[in-house]
């Protein structure tokens, strides 16, 4: 791994293999370099080099006055990468757990310009001195392989881009993230070669796309290979040759909700913002950036690229309209190519039985097409496994069933839908990832299957549960055979997991013993809980193994939650349920996942976090389990180790609490930390983190924490309290410059006064330290707390100015010294602290006010030596006053 950034000269790029991309011939090999180098000092200030390595993808955009750099690895040795030279003086670096992120100040909006190089990306921001005027338009004057005119086929001319100010031409409307590329269609129009391409540095986005000259400011590449959005049916796809990963953050100039989805090669970025309901695309020099106005929009990769949709049961209208979903069930088609009719088990079965018959005596030429009928029967009758089975040993018609398109011939797409579904309700995730291509996406009826998806593999509870609620009536009118196999599993899911909205959908619920536990589960969300718990106590009998563990588990959740049992009882319950003590068996495998989750929400509740995450260790999501509530579960106990003094406010037993030194609960909540989510309830827990950390003295990577709080929190006021304790941590580890970064970013439109207040107290530590005296006690002109005064006393002190500091200290010692009693350490030295400065500025009158105060109580032997020493300087006229 890349120990940092390299800061380098503006050269010739070096050359790059021909292709769409500039990688196609030649892949990207992994970065060597592993130290921090600098080369040509002229112009190092006008090139950065990031040193991402082939398997690192980026995203590239202005956000406010700064300008953002996204990868979706986590790269902790470019911490040192922060503060560079000349234009990127100002760069700071933020490892998250799962992304890195560089932001880099330029409020000027210059020109930059992003390239793949053989091993990393580079960064440019050309010099005045480099633009030319050519056709009447800005342009980057050549610079090697690289030059603003490449020759047609070269990879420089596909693998750099320049990007604008974010404030492009005004975008038109429209409910689809289409974006056109005017400018690349006429570049293509008069060449000969797909991959001729010039870049034209232009001031608006919008000029670049119509192929007109603008004057003025940053400009954009009116490159031919830039993300064209593919509109379709229901979703948007943003086509990358090699996507990396999706994610969401904050922007950091708003706070508003991005989508980001990162590319390991040159895509050339998307060239025009466009606006739609609910969200825009921002223009990028490299990757894609959708701001989501509604939380409804989501992001999810492909094999094919990044894929806009909306998950609601009201969606708002994304892509294309989606088409009308036929009311008769034989003309959906669901229907037709899974091979669904209604009739019953009896016949179902037998039609089974008669194309397997059929597909025994079927000739060669006749096997693929008696096969595929077979499976359909298979299916449509229940039999699942020998669907796939079946279709296991048909060859496919596609490679890769999980890279199909809605391009996909329609002879195909029975075929790959029947083989995905088979797959799925056979225990086969794999050979069900089919259905998380986008094709599906624009086809309603096969929205309950992705959801289905969704469900077996631990996925995201709320979006799945959605899915799964708005197909549940179409569920219900599946033949028997597929209606029992998925329906109680969509009932028991959404009863569970569900919001108010989603489970309306369900009513009323089915009759009959296989919606039993579910109905149970609603009756306790409903507040109904004695009627919960004896339904949940008759079905811990049933016939039905796994129906029968759950309802062990889900009322030992009822009762502590419901407070009728204790949480050390619980804990006691389900380790019994784990282990099959007290003549229960054990409970079955793809039930322990569910157990274990509530055997460390127990513990956490009875003040053992540590062992709770012991428990949570190596649990992978499931069925029972999505993702976002198993990492619900380390949330909660990393909260209890973080901020244990607030076990009475968490409802939590006192002195419970775990015997846990601040270094081992810094060292497990580190652990913990990449299993929760990012978003603003890690961000409170970084804060928190960051505390302990200073707390324990680690004041570096408590600056690191609370680096990667503000990146996560999108509240302006909880980012502007986050910069302020960075300010503190940086103090700590002497670095002035990241604490007067922090300073100038701490700024909120309704900050409270003791922020504000904190802030100033701050700025005025580092005014200090920095010798900046006069600036400092300006800061604390009005700062009366402790701190403050405090400092103010040091500031007076340090300029020997003591009738001053007598002043402030004794303001702070009316507040601090008790009339009686024995007084602190602190206390005795803020005492002789005042008598110093008062024998200093002559204050006898002060001192003796002082002694008077103290009435003999002690200071500590020597100081009570020096003190006897000052009250003998005083003039015996002030001493007998």
């Amino acid at each position: 791994m890349v120990s940092c950034l390299l800061l380098q000269a503006l050269v010739a790029a070096p050359a790059t293999a021909e292709g769409v991309d500039g990688l196609q011939r030649a892949p990207v090999a992994a970065v060597t370099q592993d130290a921090l180098g600098q080369k040509g000092d002229q112009n190092a200030q006008t090139a950065l080099f990031l040193p991402f390595d082939a398997q690192t993808g980026i995203a590239a955009f202005w956000s406010g006055p700064d300008f953002i750099v996204v990868a979706d690895q986590p790269v902790p040795a470019m911490m040192r990468a922060s503060g560079g030279t000349g234009v990127f003086s100002g760069l700071t670096v933020t490892v998250l757990d799962h992304a890195t992120l560089l932001r880099i100040p330029l409020p000027q909006h210059p020109v930059l310009r992003l390239s793949r190089q053989k091993e990393g990306w580079q960064l440019q921001a050309p010099e005045p001195a480099s633009l030319q005027k050519k056709d009447g338009q800005t342009a980057l004057a050549p610079s090697g392989a690289a030059g603003a005119a490449a020759a047609p086929g070269s990879a420089a001319a596909s693998t750099s881009a320049s990007t604008p100010a974010p404030a492009p031409a005004p975008a038109t409307t429209s409910t689809s993230a289409t974006t056109t590329t005017a400018a690349a269609t006429s570049a293509s129009a008069g060449s000969s070669s797909p991959s001729s391409s010039s870049t034209a540095t232009l001031s608006s986005v919008g000029a670049a796309l119509a192929g007109k000259p603008s004057s003025g400011g940053g400009g954009v590449s009116a490159s031919l290979h830039t993300i064209t959005a593919q509109p379709a049916p229901g979703y948007v796809l943003f086509p990358l040759q090699q996507p990396g990963h999706e994610f969401e953050l904050p922007d950091p100039a708003t706070g508003a909700r991005l989508l980001i989805a990162t590319s390991r090669t040159a895509s050339g970025g998307v060239a025009q913002a466009q606006h739609a309901v609910g969200y825009s695309v921002r223009p990028t020099l490299e990757g894609v950036v959708v701001e989501a106005d509604a939380d409804q929009i989501v992001m999810q990769g492909t094999a094919k690229g990044a894929v806009l949709r909306a998950v609601s049961l009201h969606p708002v209208p994304v892509g294309l309209p989606l088409p009308e979903q036929v009311t008769e069930a034989s003309r959906q088609k669901d229907w037709q190519w899974f091979g669904l009719q209604e009739a019953s088990p009896a016949t179902l079965a037998a039609e089974r039985e008669g194309k397997l018959a059929a597909l025994a005596k079927a000739s060669a030429r006749q096997k693929k097409a008696a096969t595929f009928a077979a499976a359909q029967a298979a299916f449509a009758s229940g039999a699942f496994q020998k669907a796939a089975t079946l279709l296991a040993d048909m060859p496919e018609t596609t490679p890769d069933s999980g890279s199909a398109s809605a391009g996909a011939p329609s002879t195909q797409r029975p075929e790959i839908a029947l083989r995905a579904a088979s797959a799925l309700l056979a225990g086969n995730l794999k050979g069900a990832r089919a259905l998380v291509a986008p094709e599906w996406i624009s086809l309603p009826e096969f929205h309950l299957w992705q959801g289905l998806y969704g469900l077996y593999a631990g996925q995201n509870s709320q979006r799945t549960a959605i899915l799964l609620a708005a197909g549940f009536a179409q569920a219900q009118h599946y033949p028997a055979p597929l209606r029992d196999r998925i329906a109680p599993a969509m009932a028991l899911y959404i009863a569970r997991y569900g919001t108010p909205a989603t489970v309306r959908m369900m009513e009323p619920l089915p009759d009959g013993p296989a919606y039993d536990l579910p109905r149970a589960l609603l009756q306790a969300r409903e507040g109904k809980t004695e009627t919960a718990r004896v339904a949940l106590e008759n079905l811990t009998a049933s016939d039905d193994a796994q129906r029968a563990a759950i309802a062990r588990t889900e009322i030992v959740r009822l009762m502590q939650d419901a407070d009728l049992i204790a949480p050390d009882m619980a804990a006691d319950v389900y380790r019994k349920l784990l282990k099959g003590e007290n003549g229960a068996s054990p409970a079955p495998a793809d039930i322990r996942t569910l157990t274990a989750v509530g055997l460390a929400h127990a513990l956490i509740r009875n003040g053992e976090p540590k062992v709770a995450l012991s428990v949570l260790e190596g649990l992978q999501p499931s069925a029972d389990v999505p993702e976002d509530v198993l990492a619900e579960a380390y949330r909660a106990a990393l909260y209890r180790l973080v901020f244990n003094g607030a076990s009475a406010s968490l409802g939590l037993p006192p002195g419970s609490e775990e015997e846990l030194s601040v270094t081992q609960r810094t060292a497990l909540v580190a652990q913990g930390l990449p299993h929760v989510p990012d978003g603003a309830e890690k961000a409170k827990l970084l804060l928190g983190y960051g505390r302990l950390l200073l707390e324990a003295g680690h004041a570096d990577t408590a600056a690191t924490a609370f680096s990667q709080a503000i990146a996560m929190q999108a509240d302006p006021q909880a980012r502007a309290e986050g910069e302020e304790l960075l300010a503190q941590a940086a103090m700590q580890a002497h670095q002035l410059a990241l604490a007067q970064m922090a300073l100038d970013h701490a700024v909120s439109p309704l900050m409270p006064d003791d922020l504000a207040a904190r802030k100033a107290y701050d700025a005025a530590r580092v005014a200090q330290a920095r010798g900046e005296t006069e600036k400092a006690q300006a800061l604390l002109a009005h700062d009366e707390s402790d701190a403050g005064l405090d400092l103010r006393g040091q500031l007076y002190e340090a300029d020997h100015r003591w009738a001053d500091a007598v002043l402030v200290v004794g303001r702070l010692a009316s507040r601090g010294l008790p009339q009686d009693g024995a007084l602190t350490e602190a206390q005795r030295a803020l005492a002789f602290r005042l008598a110093t400065d008062a024998a200093a500025a002559r204050d006898w009158e002060t001192l003796h006010r002082l002694k008077d105060w103290l009435a003999g109580r002690t200071l500590g032997r020597e100081r009570d030596a020096l003190f006897t020493l000052l009250l003998r300087q005083m003039p015996r006229s002030a001493a007998s006053h």
